[in-house]
């Protein structure tokens, strides 16, 4: 019988067996009788009630005490392939820097080698690519490269950073002036063709050729060819 209802069942008997004990509505040999009824059905309900622990509870605790297996560890060939992904999204990004005059003039930083977030990027850049493979090398060959694109992306993400809150602070006033009047340049172009065009870039090429000239800044040899292409198609039109 289930613990709570045996229970029920002796309050029960035992109110009843005090009630006829004070009411008395019968005589005195149908009150033994009946009250030796209650109270054998109330020592039944004593009799009944399991003296152990409820079996369901322990069950519950059994199951609670099991410990669960833990997650299988992902293979390696999949955290491999992620790490291609992640390692080709930096890639994007910086390029962003890189074939993006208007990047350069407004942020400079980014090829500030002498600031430490910058210099760690490009080491792990340096060390990503010596390791990256266009198949699925050995297990430790892809460990390695795995580890590696999780510290070129902490490192990018650093110096993203340093770059984008920098700007041009750290260039002199006069430097830093002529980088924004260079964006504006950069801008208008935007809006013109031909040998107008032209003229415009030309101011932007001139700019940056003089502040790398001086070690300002440093232009990357994408953003300098990519200039000069687009001056020939202006002209050219």
């Amino acid at each position: 019988m289930n613990k709570p209802v045996a229970q029920a069942c002796i309050a029960v008997d035992l109110v009843l067996l005090v009630g006829l004990v004070i009411w008395r509505p019968w005589g005195p040999i149908p009150m033994v009788i009946v009250g030796t009824v209650l109270f054998a059905g109330a020592l039944t309900g004593l009799l009944l009630i399991p003296l152990g622990p409820d079996p369901a509870a322990a069950r519950v605790r059994t199951a609670a005490r099991v410990p669960t297996s833990p997650p299988a560890p992902e293979p390696v060939r999949r955290q491999w392939e992620r790490a291609v992904e992640h390692h080709r999204g930096v890639l994007s990004a910086y390029g962003a820097y890189e074939l993006d005059p208007s990047m350069l003039l407004k942020y400079p930083a980014m090829w500030d080698l002498s600031a430490p977030a910058v210099t760690n990027f490009h080491d792990a850049l340096e060390l990503v690519g010596s390791l990256a493979t266009d198949d699925y090398p050995d297990e430790k060959s892809a460990r390695d490269y795995v580890d590696a694109v999780t510290m070129l992306r902490r490192d990018w993400a650093a110096a993203d950073r340093f770059a984008r809150s920098t700007g041009t602070a750290n260039l002199a006033q006069a430097d830093a002036a002529a980088c924004e009047r260079a964006l504006k340049v950069w801008n208008h172009a935007d809006g013109t063709d031909g040998h107008e065009r032209a003229a415009y870039l030309k101011q932007v090429i001139a700019t940056i050729d003089t502040l790398s000239e001086r070690g300002v800044i440093t232009a990357p040899e994408q953003i300098q060819a990519q200039l000069a292409t687009q001056v020939r198609k202006a002209i050219e039109k």
